[in-house]
């Protein structure tokens, strides 16, 4: 038995199981069961999510079958995503990829950083083309291990190089981003257009080449020091930089930068900062890339626009901040070169996407023992994560968005009265922010310590929902 019924808000995760069939009806039933049980307390064990012993050995049959594929779980979500932005004319689609790490020794996973083992999870989150930012939902997931790690550590780099030009596009693993760029295109409503955001890692000319040839709009990260042809008459080989027309440069605009340590800085590809102010400039303009000589692509060469941010002058000692954007969309003007670094800035939403699904949902906490187990447990976990993200970012950027939106007036109930014990007096007509912060107090939050992290949201859901339980026996809910 499927979901049949969409419910309203985002605290009922059912409604992205709707339609969905495993092609058994026992199957279909037990999805049910065990979505309402995950759902009720997200970052809690599989033994204290299942209640009992035998709804717990329910769900590992569960994730052992082999009916149960990751392309049926998520087929509600990605419908229900769908719906969500039918009536916009423009969506951004953020692309990234997460590793996800597990202890012990498990049936099918790859070697990743440091000897540490799991898998990748390449992930594209569907985000309003507006200021809010808005995170629709997932519309497309793609699991993949690293199979080789280890016997690729024992060639020489030429050994390497020789190998990975062997490979066709098509088996690389850096192909990852079109083929998930033209599964999600193949889904969209037919009166939206989607512009595919990327990081850095997708700076590679034979998948630009592919997404143009696809007319998949996209704006990718780029290095301001890639080789382009410059020149009409005479060409010749310079940076991108040196390429674009120091003519179009305009001051930007100035920002805050917020400190970076030395640890931060360990996890990415910038070194460690103070805090301070930045004016930034930028400038815009037409280049043409080169086919790199060990491209896997039939193009000699790749027409985009690139628009450059940059810091002119920063202060002594201090990184410059720099996005060069190579983009398929039309950049005639400051405007257009603006609204390219704005589609850009959406890319952070899937960071925090990724937080709400290793600290919200503890994916990498589950004791399952092997990867196709281990990737059902994923796919059951993808909208659950949504959900949390959309009600931190609701509080976050609608703040004043009356919480009846998403809660009912018993849940509202409930939480004022649990709330009233810790000294905490929920408004009589509560926005989703004071939901947010009052969910937050349960889980320990101190409200002079600015907004609340995953891990102390999660655990205030934990109780509020632990309560939800007392109160649905009850009768009350």
């Amino acid at each position: 038995m499927a979901f049949m019924a969409r419910t309203d808000g985002v605290c009922d995760v059912k409604s992205e199981f709707i339609g969905v069939s495993l092609g058994d009806t026992r199957l279909d039933e037990r999805l049910v069961r065990v979505v309402e049980l995950m759902a009720e307390s997200p970052s809690a064990s599989f033994p204290e999510q299942m209640g009992n012993d035998a709804e717990l050995e329910a769900l590992y049959r569960f994730l052992g079958n082999k009916r149960v594929t990751t392309d049926k779980l998520l087929a509600g979500h990605l419908r229900e995503t769908c719906e969500r932005f039918r009536d916009q004319p423009l969506v951004r689609v953020v692309h990234d990829t997460t590793r996800l790490r597990y202890e012990g020794e498990r049936e099918g996973l790859g070697v990743l950083q440091r000897g540490t083992r799991g898998f990748l999870a390449h992930v594209a989150l569907a985000v309003s083309a507006d200021e809010s930012r808005e995170p629709y939902g997932v519309l497309g997931l793609r699991p993949y291990v690293r199979s080789d790690t280890v016997a690729r550590r024992k060639l020489t780099e030429k050994e390497r190089y020789r190998a990975e030009h062997a490979r066709s596009r098509e088996d690389r693993e850096s192909s990852r981003w079109e083929k998930l760029a033209r599964d999600v295109s193949a889904t969209l409503p037919e009166s939206v257009r989607a512009i595919h955001i990327m990081d850095q890692e997708a700076d590679d000319f034979a998948l630009l080449a592919e997404l143009q040839k696809e007319t998949i709009a996209f704006v990718v990260r780029g290095s301001s020091s890639r080789a382009v042809v410059h020149g009409k008459k005479g060409k010749k080989t310079v940076t991108l930089e040196e390429a674009l027309d120091a003519s179009t440069e305009a001051v930007f605009r100035t920002v805050h930068l917020s400190p970076r340590s030395e640890k931060q800085a360990s996890t990415r590809r910038h070194s460690a900062r103070d805090e301070r102010t930045a004016e930034l400039h930028i400038k815009w303009g037409e280049v043409v890339l080169p086919c790199p000589e060990r491209a896997k692509s039939d193009q000699r060469e790749l027409q985009v626009r690139a628009v450059f941010v940059f810091e002119p002058n920063p202060p002594k000692g201090e990184e410059p901040v720099e996005w060069m954007l190579l983009t398929s969309e039309p950049v005639d003007s400051f405007e257009d070169a603006v609204a390219i670094v704005d589609h850009y800035r959406a890319r952070w939403m899937i960071e925090e996407y990724f937080k709400a699904l290793k600290t919200g949902c503890a994916i990498e906490k589950r004791q399952l023992m092997s990867f196709e187990a281990l990737v059902r447990a994923l796919a059951l976990s993808v909208p659950i994560a949504w959900q949390l993200l959309a009600l931190r970012h609701w509080s976050r950027v609608s703040p004043s968005k009356p919480a009846r939106a998403i809660y009912s007036a018993n849940h509202l109930l409930l939480l004022a009265m649990l709330l009233e014990k810790r000294a905490y007096a929920l408004p009589k007509k509560p926005t989703v922010r004071d939901v947010m912060l009052g969910i937050a107090k349960l889980g320990g939050h101190i409200t002079n310590n600015g907004d609340p992290g995953w891990l102390v949201l999660g655990r205030g859901m934990v109780r509020f929902v632990d309560a939800q339980e007392v109160w649905r026996l009850a009768g009350k809910i």
